[in-house]
């Protein structure tokens, strides 16, 4: 799990980074970082009662912004790819 949340936070932070410097390997970066996220959401949420160890509804409303977030920077990378854009 500890391994999936990094891959999610530094992939993103990677990503980031690259689409800064207009480079092509944005996108699956933050492909990876999307589907590391969201398996690490499932496992908080789905198999370690999530929601009352984090103290309510407020973080998982969080998560799922983080989730729209990523998503957009993975849809905007892979546009941008395809444009041209990045090279």
């Amino acid at each position: 799990l500890v391994a999936f949340w990094a891959l999610a936070v530094w992939g993103s932070v990677l990503g980031t980074v690259l689409l800064l410097f207009r480079k092509r390997l944005a996108a699956p970066v933050f492909l990876v970082s999307l589907v590391c996220m969201v398996i690490t959401a499932i496992r908080n949420y789905g198999f370690a009662d999530g929601l009352e160890v984090m103290g309510g509804a407020g973080p998982l409303v969080f998560t799922i912004v983080i989730f729209f977030v990523a998503l957009g920077l993975w849809l905007y990378a892979r546009a941008m790819a395809e444009r041209g854009v990045l090279v």
